[in-house]
C-alpha cells in the first residue's frame, strides 16, 4: 500500500506535468493561429494578381510597385462572348482581354499584346461616363504577335477601351475592357517569386495548353520572366485544358519593357493555336 507521502508526491508531479502540457498546447495553438493569419495576409496582398482570381473575376488589381502592365489579347479574343451569338462557342477563355478590367496606380504604363492568331487589332481608349466620347489614346493597328504602342496612365479616373467590327458573323460584338486609375499613396508589398529575389515591376498574362505548361514556364524563365501564379480551366471551344499564367519581370537595367515584349514574341508563335 502506498504511503500518503508517496501519493502526495505523485500528485504533485502529475500536476506539474499537466501544467507543462497545457502551456505547450497553448503555445502550439497560438502558433497555429498566427501562421495561417500571416499566410492569409500575404494571399490577400497578392490576390489582385492571382491567376484564379483574374480568371473568375475577369479583373486584376495592381500594387504601387508595378510600373508596367501587358494586357493580353488572347487567341480567339475577337469571337463573341455573348451566349447565343453565332461564334460564342469559338472562344477559348472567358474574356476578350486578359485582364478585361484592371485597377492600376497612377503613372502605370500599359501595352496590349496581340496573341490572336492572324488577326490585327487596335485599341481605342476613352474616358467613361460623361467623358465616354473623349478619346484618350488610339493605338493604330498592330499585327498578331506584336504589341501596341504604350500609353502612360497619368490621370486618375475610369477609362474604357474597345474595338468594334472585329467579327463578321456577329457584327454587333464589341471587344471592350476598363482601366481604373487610382492615386495610391501606400506602398504595396514587393512582389517576388520563389525562384527570384529581384523586384517585379512588370506584370502580364499568357494562355497556354496545360499539357505544355512545363515547356512554356521554362521558356518564360529563360527569358527573364517569372511565373507568379497559374490557373487551369477548360476552354469554351472544345473543353481542352488550358492554363492562364500570370508572369512578372523586372524592367530595370537592360531588361526594358520592349525587351520583355520581345521575349513574348518568341513564345507566342510556338503555341498550338489556330
Amino acid at each position: 500500500m502506498k504511503s500518503p507521502e508517496y501519493t502526495e508526491k505523485s500528485n504533485h508531479i502529475l500536476f506539474r506535468i499537466l501544467v507543462l502540457a497545457a502551456a505547450v498546447m497553448t503555445t502550439i495553438a497560438v502558433g497555429m493561429n498566427v501562421l495561417p493569419d500571416a499566410i492569409k495576409v500575404e494571399a490577400q496582398q497578392n490576390q489582385g494578381i492571382d491567376a484564379s482570381s483574374v480568371y473568375e473575376t475577369e479583373s486584376m488589381d495592381l500594387g504601387t510597385n508595378i510600373k508596367n502592365l501587358v494586357i493580353l489579347i488572347p487567341n480567339e479574343g475577337h469571337e463573341s462572348q455573348n451566349i447565343g451569338d453565332q461564334s460564342s462557342n469559338q472562344r477559348l477563355i472567358n474574356q476578350p482581354y486578359i485582364p478585361q478590367s484592371v485597377t492600376v496606380p497612377k503613372g502605370t504604363t500599359i501595352v496590349w499584346f496581340n496573341g490572336d492568331v492572324d488577326h490585327d487589332h487596335k485599341i481605342t481608349l476613352t474616358g467613361q461616363g460623361s467623358n465616354s466620347n473623349n478619346m484618350v489614346f488610339d493605338s493604330d493597328v498592330f499585327a498578331y504577335n506584336t504589341a501596341s504602342q504604350p500609353v502612360v496612365m497619368n490621370n486618375t479616373g475610369s477609362f474604357g477601351y474597345y474595338q468594334a467590327d472585329v467579327n463578321n458573323e456577329d457584327t454587333d460584338y464589341v471587344m471592350n475592357g476598363t482601366i481604373n486609375v487610382v492615386d495610391q499613396s501606400a506602398t504595396s508589398p514587393t512582389i517576388t517569386t520563389g525562384n527570384t529575389s529581384a523586384n517585379i515591376d512588370t506584370v502580364g498574362t499568357l494562355m497556354v495548353p496545360t499539357e505544355e505548361l512545363t515547356t512554356h514556364t521554362s521558356d518564360l524563365e529563360n527569358g527573364g520572366l517569372s511565373v507568379i501564379s497559374t490557373h487551369n480551366f477548360n476552354d469554351i471551344r472544345s473543353g481542352d485544358s488550358q492554363t492562364l499564367i500570370i508572369w512578372g519581370a523586372s524592367s530595370s537595367g537592360t531588361n526594358s519593357l520592349e525587351s520583355i515584349v520581345s521575349e513574348l514574341e518568341g513564345i507566342t508563335p510556338t503555341l498550338p493555336y489556330s
